[in-house]
């Protein structure tokens, strides 16, 4: 009489951690593609300049990550293509940057941001300090994402938060105008952990956001293998033939912005092995070199 009730019970306890298995396979799967630009310092906080806004990125990126709501591009990668394309590393990104950004990167979102407010004062130490300090750190910050696509702004936050020191983190007097990255992070941190926990909260609204493909293109050569940074996931096959083609020109606009660039073809791959997310090519006609983009014949 007791079989029937003990297997009910063993059913419902595996579908629920089935359920529970399929969360966070769901979760990872609706992360969208990140690229997080430097801050813009607007402060009235000058001694520290550019360097403020960079570190306030670079401590976004990390609490992004820490979601697990967000598929966010290295620092040092996006730092590489923006001096690459000529393109500013500063949060001021008008949409057809936003776009060419997305494209090279494969980045739904762009995250642009400003420090409206910052500050760190020194105050002496209370009874028997023995000159010991403490210091108080105070930042505002708003934020942007955009989509990439569109170059529509798709959320706006703003984060606030105070940082007190111990005293003698500070070791002289004035260091506080000496830029130090860990110092700048850890006074950011309470206004960036407030942006961070609005924009995870928030994160679904992006799921529907188509992936952007970035362009097909040679990653690497290697003893004659050509390597390619498309593979099972845009259903690349053996044998087939790839045109290559290569800038050979450019057209720029008075402040070196890229209009336009021409592309000449150069040779033909063939998909020799693919990869999960790339493939390995060799030359069957000219040449091809890292760099060189490529095109489905």
């Amino acid at each position: 009489m007791t079989t029937q009730p003990r297997m009910l019970r063993i059913a419902t306890c595996l579908t629920i951690a089935v359920l529970c298995t399929l969360v966070p396979v769901r979760a990872r799967a609706q992360q969208v593609r990140v690229a997080v630009m430097n801050f813009e310092n607007n402060s009235t906080w000058s001694y520290w300049g550019d360097n403020l806004g960079k570190a306030a990125a670079d401590e976004l990126v990390t609490q992004l990550f820490k979601t697990g709501s967000f598929s966010v591009i290295e620092r040092a990668q996006l730092d590489a293509l923006l001096a690459e394309q000529d393109l500013g590393a500063s949060g001021a990104v008008d949409a057809s940057s936003a776009a060419r950004i997305g494209q090279l990167l494969g980045a739904q979102l762009i995250l642009t941001g400003s420090i409206t407010q910052f500050s760190i004062e020194r105050t002496s130490g209370g009874f028997r300090s023995f000159g010991a300090s403490v210091s108080r750190a105070e930042s505002v910050l708003d934020v942007r994402l955009v989509n990439t696509t569109t170059g529509e702004i798709m959320l706006a936050e703003s984060g606030e938060g105070r940082k007190t020191f111990g005293g003698g983190f500070f070791k002289s007097a004035g260091i506080e105008r000496e830029f130090d990255q860990g110092i700048a992070q850890e006074a950011l941190r309470p206004a960036i952990e407030e942006v961070t926990e609005k924009l995870a909260s928030q994160a679904d609204r992006f799921a529907s956001l188509k992936p952007v493909a970035p362009p097909a293109q040679i990653v690497g050569v290697s003893d004659g293998s050509i390597y390619i940074n498309q593979g099972e996931n845009f259903g690349v096959q053996v044998g087939q033939r790839f045109e290559v083609e290569r800038v050979i020109d450019e057209i720029k606009d008075a402040n070196g912005a890229v209009l336009d660039r021409i592309t000449d073809k150069v040779g033909v791959l063939e998909v020799t092995r693919v990869l999960s997310q790339s493939a390995i090519c060799s030359v069957v006609e000219g040449e091809a070199a890292e760099g060189d983009t490529i095109t489905g014949l």
